[in-house]
């Protein structure tokens, strides 16, 4: 008998400890699941060029800094420059802050929009892809410009090429 008072303390214990976490495990398997799901999938990618955006941003004011200080400004420089470049004020982190929240809200609302388009029409994403495509292009001009104004002039053709493709867009 006693085995099975043992059996039953341990079950209790165990259905008590998954009770007190059920809410942090239900939020992170929601989690997983969207990250995992082709809207979540994009998501992350566009996280990852607007964080790529924002870095090659600091690198191109970085090297604003260099110049404006008639300091060498390779990119190299640049990313070590950042610090400083945040010190004398040419990267101001608020602002930063406010264009990346903004950037990714915005993207958001293109996205969600483009799905109910998709289902208003009937179309089997069509708009959605379109929406991805033209976001991820024009993070990719924005990539390709802010390294550019870091000093990476071999960047031109392949700049000219997006635009070409996208249809002179600025």
């Amino acid at each position: 008998m006693e085995i099975w008072e043992n059996v039953f303390k341990a079950a209790k214990s165990a259905v008590v400890s998954i009770i007190d976490v059920a809410p942090v495990k239900a939020t992170a398997a929601g989690a997983l699941a969207f990250t995992t799901g082709s809207h979540g999938t994009a998501l992350a990618a566009f996280v990852g060029l607007i964080l790529i955006d924002l870095l090659t941003k600091y690198l191109s004011l970085s090297a604003q800094r260099l110049i404006d200080s008639k300091l060498p400004a390779g990119l190299w420089q640049c990313l070590l420059g950042i610090p400083d470049a945040f010190n004398d004020g040419y990267i101001k982190s608020e602002l930063m802050k406010t264009k990346f929240a903004g950037k990714l809200v915005l993207y958001m609302v293109l996205v969600a929009a483009a799905v109910h388009v998709d289902t208003m029409t009937g179309s089997e994403g069509v708009f959605l892809k379109a929406s991805w495509y033209y976001l991820a292009a024009t993070e990719a001009i924005s990539i390709v410009e802010n390294l550019r104004d870091a000093g990476v002039q071999s960047l031109d053709p392949l700049l000219a090429f997006i635009r070409t493709k996208l249809g002179g867009m600025k």
